[in-house]
């Protein structure tokens, strides 16, 4: 009965913070979203099926995040222009945001964009203009400021491929295929394990 009341408390909750964010345009099944996650973006932010997104998360930026995506805690997709930082005579601290009236921003569309299946480790940050191809995964602490291709491992600031999930192609699409069945063994806490049943949603949509 308690996990019961906590799985509706927790649902609540996320539910609450995706209607208080005008940012967030849509939401797949089975999202969460831990504690003083904040979410702004210049035009829209669009979350899959399936996603964990952990506790004091950043998204200041346009952001499309696939299914079954799981952002640690304290990850940051930020924008990579904010200020006009070349006006001459105003400090920093008081010049004014790219795209307001007196700086418009070509940029404003710019945006992350993460594949399904993506682990971002704790503390990652990623620049907007960059895509995190499915499958990848991005170390603790990484600045991702150009593309990750799938399946790749990256780390660092800057970050930089440091392996492969998946040492070929054969066991990809063994992986994909599990996943695609609408069906695969699932566990969020590492400890207790089910199945479930994620519906149609293919991992390369």
């Amino acid at each position: 009965m308690l996990k019961l009341l906590w799985a509706i408390g927790r649902r609540v909750q996320t539910r609450l913070k995706v209607l208080r964010s005008r940012s967030i345009s849509r939401v797949g099944s089975d999202l969460h979203i831990g504690a003083r996650g904040r979410f702004w973006a210049p035009n829209e932010i669009t979350i899959g099926n399936g996603v964990y997104i952990g506790k004091d998360v950043l998204v200041e930026t346009n952001a499309d995040i696939g299914d079954y995506v799981l952002i640690a805690n304290r990850v940051a997709l930020v924008g990579r222009r904010d200020h006009d930082f070349r006006c001459v005579g105003i400090p920093v601290r008081f010049s004014p945001w790219i795209d307001s009236k007196s700086s418009p921003n070509p940029y404003r569309n710019d945006k992350v964009v993460i594949g399904a299946d993506v682990w971002i480790g704790y503390g990652a940050i990623v620049l907007s203009g960059v895509t995190v191809s499915r499958g990848a995964i991005v170390a603790a602490g990484a600045v991702v400021t150009k593309d990750v291709g799938p399946y790749e491992i990256v780390a660092g600031n800057p970050a930089q491929k440091v392996g492969v999930r998946f040492k070929d192609q054969e066991t990809i699409d063994t992986h994909e295929a599990s996943i695609n069945s609408g069906r695969f063994v699932s566990s969020e806490r590492g400890y207790e394990h089910w199945v479930i049943e994620p519906g149609k949603n293919s991992i390369l949509d």
